[in-house]
């Protein structure tokens, strides 16, 4: 059975969990924590913890070391080996004569321990202290999740931006490689259809002081000339 214990809602966000099976302890840590603004629950025994913790997750337990079929440690050591509690702040609750089982619980994984009777001023420090180391604990795994967003962003953006010069490399080889086989063609034509520019600049030498010289041109240089340009437009095509 769950028991609860409730104040104004403003001020209990945070929710302890009480494990232990005396009714008259849970009655008592629990009207403390309200006291002290917290929103406690409670549960009779360590099965009822796991099953409880299936369905819901507090911020911080408070775990009664000796409790019948499954005593704190066998809770706590359930908890560790389970992902999504393993980081679940647990304050071991032990009587003053059970030193061996305070070390117990830290060597377990306990967070905490507070020993019977219980001197609450230390047990709500304790509490917040550990609730602070969870908050911090949060923020810096929000912080490098952002981090390690923002640097898988980037890894896919300089592979966009490699992939791009990749083939912007390959686009000018293969233009470079089709401009050189263009000229090697073009000088393969020139040369075996005999257009010699010096040759048609020559001829029209020719042609141009004749006629400055008040005579008549020679027609058969003239027609050489033309039939040299007609081949080099039908080349340059």
């Amino acid at each position: 059975m769950i028991e609860t214990a409730r104040i104004d809602p403003d001020h209990n966000s945070v929710t302890v969990l009480v494990v232990d099976d005396m009714a008259a302890n849970r009655s008592v840590l629990c009207r403390q924590l309200e006291l002290n603004k917290y929103h406690a629950i409670s549960v009779e025994s360590g099965e009822a913890a796991l099953e409880l913790l299936t369905r819901t997750r507090p911020d911080i337990v408070l775990l009664d070391y000796m409790m019948p079929n499954m005593n704190g440690i066998e809770v706590l050591r359930h908890l560790r080996s389970d992902p999504a509690l393993v980081d679940l702040p647990v304050i071991m609750v032990t009587a003053r004569a059970e030193n061996e089982a305070t070390i117990e619980a830290l060597e377990a994984g306990a967070d905490d321990y507070v020993t019977k009777p219980i001197d609450f001023a230390v047990l709500r420090a304790r509490i917040d202290s550990h609730l602070q180391k969870q908050g911090h604990a949060s923020a810096l795994r929000m912080s490098n999740a952002a981090l390690d967003e923002k640097v898988t962003m980037r890894s896919l953006i300089l592979a966009d931006l490699n992939g791009e010069l990749e083939a912007e490399i390959a686009l000018r080889k293969q233009l470079e490689q089709q401009l050189a086989k263009r000229s090697a063609a073009h000088d393969v034509g020139a040369h075996d259809s005999g257009v010699d520019l010096a040759e048609i600049a020559e001829k029209f030498d020719l042609v141009f002081d004749s006629i400055v010289a008040g005579k008549t041109p020679n027609l058969a240089v003239m027609y050489e000339i033309k039939e040299l340009l007609r081949n080099l437009m039908v080349q340059e095509q």
